[in-house]
């Protein structure tokens, strides 16, 4: 009796599963490598729209399978550059589709969108520029009206980096090269050593650091996004030393802050959020690196990146650029909503 009732459950448990996968599948919540696009009309009401976003490789023939169902029952298509050099080949030794034989390379990425979403400075080494792009990123769509700080909050660091850790050993893997961990540490030393930084390092508890920044410095276990945001409360700018990093969106949320930003001008995207408002860039070679750190901390300040990013970004500003894109790749009659009642459009993100 007790086994028949086991049976009973685990199939009910499934059949939830399929009737929640269906349901997803059907009114947004696109799982990954796909994601959903929304337009909103004149009335705030968000529109589900036929338009779905590819963010990275096929890691599977499923997925190549569902592309082939979804564009079958009506679905578009538009590349994203949100993971790391994708369409290109991904650099980082750690990542499964750094193997050029990856199941996920026997695909063209290219030829199966209508236009790209790009994060490069030179977007004609990774996409093809013979159909419509824009620099546009997920990144650019932090939510500003949630993000915000708390000025009941006095900051206890300098500054924060997030560099989670890829194992218990804090041995190499995809975070620590994403996020340029061992050029990070030599920067690190200089912040601590010669301008006595204190710094928050996310994600990397009980893993080296330079002796020169042990008493400078607090190391936290992973944490729930919940409690990540809040540490933007605690410090005074992000450093981000990050080099394959496509769309940052902790550099953005760190804007949302009002966070300065002091960042890599190596890093694959994200740079274009760097202006006179918000920081400063450094080479990766470390040549200006103190230098420009003077620099930073001296205008620390005078910096104003929430306004910027207000400004020039969001979903209000991002999305009708985006907007525009989708009236430039597609004639109405291919949507499923109409495009002249549309305010802005933004990611499901």
């Amino acid at each position: 009796m007790i086994w028949i009732i086991v049976i009973a459950v685990i199939i009910f448990i499934f059949f939830i599963f399929k009737i929640v996968s269906i349901r997803n599948s059907l009114y947004g919540k696109t799982l990954r490598p796909f994601l959903d696009l929304y337009a909103i009309d004149k009335n705030g009401n968000e529109i589900l729209t036929n338009i779905l976003f590819i963010t990275h490789p096929f890691s599977n023939n499923s997925q190549i399978e569902m592309y082939k169902d979804k564009k079958v029952n009506g679905n578009l298509f538009l590349g994203m550059t949100s993971y790391s050099e994708f369409p290109g080949m991904i650099s980082n030794p750690h990542d499964r589709f750094h193997n050029p034989d990856d199941i996920a390379w026997k695909y063209n990425y290219n030829e199966i969108v209508d236009g790209w979403c790009y994060c490069f400075r030179k977007p004609e080494n990774f996409i093809k520029v013979d159909r419509p792009s824009i620099l546009l990123s997920e990144s650019d769509f932090a939510n500003y009206e949630y993000l915000v700080s708390n000025p009941n909050i006095t900051p206890e660091y300098d500054f924060i980096y997030i560099c989670i850790k890829d194992n218990d050993t804090c041995t190499a893997g995809w975070q620590s090269y994403n996020r340029n961990w061992e050029k990070a540490k030599l920067m690190l030393d200089i912040m601590c050593n010669d301008f006595g930084l204190k710094g928050l390092l996310i994600g990397r508890i009980n893993c080296e650091i330079p002796a020169s920044c042990h008493h400078l410095m607090n190391l936290t276990d992973f944490q729930t996004y919940q409690e990540f945001i809040k540490n933007y409360n605690k410090v005074r700018f992000i450093f981000v030393p990050n080099m394959t990093d496509a769309s940052p969106r902790v550099v953005t949320e760190a804007m949302c802050f009002n966070l300065p930003v002091f960042m890599n001008e190596d890093i694959l995207g994200g740079w274009k959020y760097i202006s006179p408002e918000v920081g400063e860039l450094f080479k990766n070679d470390m040549s200006d690196f103190s230098g420009k750190l003077r620099i930073f901390l001296n205008n620390l300040n005078s910096y104003t990146p929430r306004k910027y990013f207000i400004e020039n970004y969001g979903k209000y500003n991002s999305g009708k650029k985006l907007l525009s894109f989708v009236k430039q790749v597609y004639p109405k009659e291919k949507l499923n909503f109409d495009i002249d009642s549309v305010v802005y459009m933004k990611p499901a993100v």
